[in-house]
């Protein structure tokens, strides 16, 4: 099989139907690599427990960002993880809510402009939101304040797109023939750009760190009990030589692309969920109202977003059906040996293609392999900001669904069209029809 000269709609079928093997170990290529592929959550939890699995493979080098933390080698990766490990711990991401919730009531009020009118496309405003999120969490900016903030989502889109065309096209995966090709000098300057955006960031996150330190005796002004965001985190990491300035590069670029794409998408898909299964979004929404009464100010604290369990359910549901990465790459470092195991005929059961929230009750789950639910990677090289984005969706849809009904032409999950780029999307996004909910 191969993906050249593909709609991006063939492109995912064919990789879903070539990856569709319910055989405990199979081989598959990607043009002239062979790849040992494995859907049995045993043999999963195996790869991603194993010390020597923790590399990724060297494809993953053409995203040109190597020192950041999703694609940096081995030896780079745990150096770094354990440094940032306490830049995710909860009291930190628990600071981070009141900036969570004032997002979501700044998409809410952009949405209400198209309740009760025509069809939306919801993706393109949940990525917003979340790109608003992860700039005010990571490096301290108010992109509706700053217009050149606003075009670091669109030089990130253009460069995945050069990196895809790349991809699928083993010829321009040799560099010597890529830097021939019109694509090279366009990607360098593209990234040269970004490059000199994300400098610019760290000179005013220098600035503003000094001037905290030169007024620190005025520490109990709220300015100085904001909390700790990753750029700071990371200036201390630098200030103790534990960073370098591209591993500080790669890692600020790292973690404004993996927080806005990956969240921004699945809030879309929860929506597109929300709408076609209308008795799901009444659920969803009783248990919201009953935690956060219509009225009554909004006021988040971890401990009743902790309440919001079906909620919850409801996003994990729609990631089972959707996952963001379906599938993870790894490189043994040495030799592993793939135990023979007897695969079941479906882990989720016989209505596994039905979506159901209710398969995420504590009692499922208790029956359930932990690697059959793989929604930000797992074992030793798991996503460090799982955390941040339930906490972060868990805002939004407390925020969609006290203002909002969701609608829609299709009457199943399955009538929605994917693509596979770098992550799982849409390939046409339906539109959705909003109706605002009367207030008590």
């Amino acid at each position: 099989m191969t993906l050249l000269w593909k709609t991006e709609e063939e492109r995912f079928r064919g990789l879903f139907n070539a990856l569709n093997n319910s055989a405990k170990l199979f081989k598959a290529w990607l043009f002239h690599i062979p790849l040992i592929c494995t859907s049995d959550p045993d043999m999963i939890q195996k790869i991603l427990t194993s010390p020597q699995c923790v590399q990724k493979p060297h494809f993953y080098d053409i995203l040109k960002f190597e020192f950041g933390l999703l694609v940096a080698h081995s030896d780079v990766w745990k150096r770094q993880r354990k440094a940032l490990n306490p830049s995710f711990n909860q009291k930190i991401l628990h600071g981070f809510i009141p900036i969570f919730d004032r997002t979501a009531q700044t998409l809410a009020k952009k949405l209400s402009q198209y309740a009760d009118g025509e069809k939306i496309q919801i993706t393109d405003f949940m990525t917003r939101c979340t790109l608003e999120m992860v700039c005010a969490t990571t490096i301290d900016c108010n992109i509706n304040e700053d217009p050149e903030a606003d075009k670091f989502s669109h030089l990130i889109d253009k460069i995945t797109e050069f990196v895809l065309n790349k991809l699928l096209n083993p010829l321009l995966c040799v560099e010597s023939i890529y830097r021939l090709t019109k694509h090279y000098k366009m990607e360098e300057a593209t990234r040269t750009e970004l490059s000199q955006f994300v400098h610019k960031v760290f000179r005013n996150a220098k600035a503003q760190r000094a001037k905290r330190e030169t007024f620190s005796e005025t520490a109990n002004d709220e300015d100085y009990r904001k909390p700790k965001i990753f750029i700071d985190q990371l200036l201390d990491l630098y200030d103790q030589k534990l960073f370098n300035d591209i591993e500080m590069f790669d890692n600020v670029v790292t973690m404004i692309v993996a927080g806005t794409d990956t969240s921004g998408t699945v809030m879309g898909f929860v929506a597109h969920m929300l709408a076609i299964y209308p008795h799901l979004q009444e659920k969803v929404y009783q248990e919201i109202s009953g935690v956060f009464p219509a009225n009554k100010n909004l006021h988040f604290t971890p401990e009743n977003l902790s309440q919001l369990q079906y909620t919850e359910m409801f996003i994990k549901e729609t990631l089972r059906h959707f996952p963001l990465g379906p599938m993870f790459l790894r490189a043994p470092l040495s030799d592993i040996e793939l135990d023979e195991v007897q695969v079941p005929a479906d882990i989720w059961g016989p209505e596994a293609e039905e979506f159901n929230p209710d398969n995420f009750f504590p009692e499922r789950i208790e029956n359930r392999h932990p690697f059959a639910f793989l929604p930000f990677s797992g074992g030793i090289r798991n996503c460090i900001g799982y955390r941040y984005a339930m906490i972060s969706m868990k805002v939004m849809m407390v925020h969609l669904l006290t203002n909002f009904r969701f609608k829609s032409d299709l009457m199943s999950r399955k009538d929605l069209r994917l693509k596979y780029s770098l992550l799982l999307k849409l390939s046409e996004e339906p539109g959705i029809k909003l109706e605002r909910r009367l207030k008590a």
